[in-house]
């Protein structure tokens, strides 16, 4: 039936959007790349009926994302509650506990790395065969390179969660081994996180095609509200994750940059400068921005489409959604698997099994927005003026409901929480779509930064992270007036560095001109909060911790977490950084003294990694 399908939608290019939308979803959400082939109609298939042209390819492609979708639930254990932004409920059982409080045994259900390695090994097989496609000329040398590409990412992504919170792991690209197979170590030895990465750059940087999938390929569509081009993987992004890993930061900017700069360097509508660049969107600056309906007013938060909690509930086709999303992978209601993040998060129509930290909530209660903003300096306050305590963004990222702090970001779209005083109770209990949040401009902003300031530009990822490039680089050497009464913005408003440190945000009326990043207002900036102010010295180190703190405010429950927190441990040797930082957690959760200080000595420790064990 799937082939059936999938040649029904395919080749005779039926107009009923719903009908792709079921031919996709059937095989992304129920299918693995292999199954997909093995069953027709009238009866059984073998191999040589499989992987016969391009339709067949793009089956098995969509087949590996709907295995993908089922190790979501873990993705974002592993990620959220191993760090310190996320917490266990009074319904969590003790292998969650065992998690949040890094002390996991070889039974817990959660840490099986079965489910990971099956989708590697579909990865494995596809490749295989992908291969001896374009050799037997079933695919066309771009076709075979675009899929190939994709399926090799998601694999090296696949591994890369692994190897982070496993340390050591079996590396296998034999595509006739079968998950049982790797129970024998003697047969694929561990490969240590160190040498993982270094594997995964050699691959990814091999792979023939590193965009995304043109328009007008089969891949490349809209269905009933789904934009496909969000399925994806974005492979830049992956590879300038791989490099930061590594330590290779010029790299790993020159990956992000592409992504920032998506729509090329040259160009003068809407997308051009508003898509990742963290926009203040000239037509509607409050789109996705920490707005308010009065001034000074904190209950006229606006909870409204035009904000920045908007920016997890708006429909996939959303223009905002499309400036702001690069990764995102659908739960639908009419397939499985059935979203898992209701159940996780939700204390109606859920099991309420994880919740945010009081680590967490106090963060963003220390905050402070502020409104009316003059002068700028990378290490001295500016002239501030309505001050607002607390950072708005940890409003719309949990809420007390029945007096209980309950994760919202994956739960807009299934309860009804439009304003502060919504019941939140499902629209409708037992529809539980939903989308799980893999990547977006925000983390693509936070990670160049990160790369930038290692590479030695900390102004320029202190720019990006609070107020923008316009704002922090408005007063170079050099600036006059133009001798018509307006500035001279030639020599400010711009980085003047090198690529891909080469930032444009100039904004000028005489004559008029707009550069490419003149509506960029910095993660802080949309959030409305104050200026990082940061001691002149160590000025890198400062400003990584900023990023940190920031990518905790802005990205928490995104899967970020402990990759971020990991990474920058092992960078500066220093296990206090992730140590401290979970020991807090557990203080303030309530355990145990003792407890916490358990977990916090065996972190000091190096001891890292979760206890790799075939279930």
């Amino acid at each position: 039936m799937i082939m059936k399908l999938l040649h029904m939608c395919f080749y005779r290019k039926i107009s009923r959007s719903h009908l792709l939308l079921s031919c996709l979803l059937f095989i992304l959400t129920t299918v693995s790349c292999k199954k997909v082939f093995d069953i027709k109609p009238e009866s059984q298939v073998d191999q040589s009926q499989a992987y016969r042209n391009v339709y067949d390819a793009d089956a098995a492609v969509i087949g590996i994302y709907g295995k993908v979708m089922s190790v979501a639930k873990q993705y974002m254990l592993w990620n959220e509650l191993r760090g310190d932004l996320m917490d266990i409920t009074f319904n969590s059982d003790r292998f969650l506990r065992q998690l949040s409080e890094l002390n996991v045994t070889t039974d817990n259900p959660y840490i099986n790395p079965q489910p990971f390695y099956e989708v590697i090994l579909n990865c494995n097989d596809a490749l295989k065969n992908f291969t001896l496609m374009v050799q037997q000329n079933k695919l066309k040398a771009d076709e075979y390179a675009q899929r190939y590409s994709d399926v090799g990412a998601i694999r090296s992504w696949l591994y890369l969660q692994l190897g982070v919170h496993f340390g050591n792991i079996p590396y296998v690209t034999d595509p006739l081994a079968q998950v049982s197979d790797l129970h024998d170590a003697s047969k694929f030895p561990m490969l240590p996180l160190s040498l993982l990465i270094d594997s995964l750059v050699s691959f990814t940087e091999t792979l023939p095609f590193l965009e995304n999938y043109p328009a007008g390929t089969n891949l490349q569509t809209t269905v009933d509200g789904y934009p496909t081009s969000k399925f994806f993987i974005n492979k830049n992004i992956l590879l300038g994750d791989l490099y930061l890993w590594q330590g290779q930061y010029q790299k790993a900017a020159v990956r992000f940059r592409k992504v920032l700069d998506i729509n090329g360097p040259v160009g003068n509508d809407a997308l051009w400068y508003n898509q990742y660049k963290i926009s203040n969107n000239a037509s509607n600056p409050a789109s996705s921005s920490i707005n308010y309906a009065r001034a000074q007013d904190f209950s006229s938060l606006n909870y409204g489409p035009v904000s920045w909690r908007n920016l997890f509930e708006r429909p996939a086709t959303d223009v905002d959604f499309n400036w702001e999303w690069i990764w995102v992978l659908p739960f639908d209601k009419n397939f499985p698997p059935t979203n898992p993040f209701i159940d996780l998060f939700s204390i109606n129509g859920g099991s309420y099994l994880v919740k945010p930290s009081q680590q967490a909530i106090d963060n963003w209660n220390s905050q402070t927005q502020v409104f009316t903003i003059t002068g700028s300096s990378f290490t001295a306050p500016a002239v501030l003026g309505d001050n607002f305590p607390f950072d708005s963004r940890g409003v719309f990222t949990y809420r007390y409901i029945n007096g209980q702090p309950v994760i919202m970001k994956f739960l807009y779209n299934y309860l009804n929480a439009s304003t502060a005083n919504a019941d939140a109770m499902p629209v409708n209990i037992l529809v539980k779509n939903g989308k799980w949040f893999l990547a977006r401009a925000a983390t693509l902003h936070l990670h160049f930064a990160e790369a930038a300031n290692r590479a030695g530009y900390p102004k320029l990822a202190y720019a990006l992270v609070n107020r923008g490039i316009g704002y922090q680089y408005d007063s170079l050497p050099g600036r006059s007036t133009n001798g018509a009464g307006g500035p001279n913005v030639t020599n400010w408003q711009k980085t003047s560095l090198s690529p891909p440190y080469d930032f444009d945000a100039r904004n000028g009326d005489s004559p008029p001109f707009r550069s490419s990043w003149y509506r960029n207002f910095g993660i802080r900036g949309r959030a409305n909060l104050k200026i990082v102010t940061l001691p002149a010295t160590d000025s890198v180190t400062n400003v990584e911790n900023m990023i940190l703190n920031e990518s905790a405010l802005e990205l928490a429950y995104e899967g970020q977490r402990w990759p971020d927190l990991l990474r920058i441990a092992i960078r500066r040797n220093d296990p206090a950084f992730i140590a401290d930082k979970i020991y807090n957690k557990l203080i303030k959760s309530g355990i145990s003294a003792g407890a916490a200080a358990q977990a916090r000595a065996k972190l000091m420790a190096k001891d890292w990694f979760l206890p790799f064990n075939w279930q």
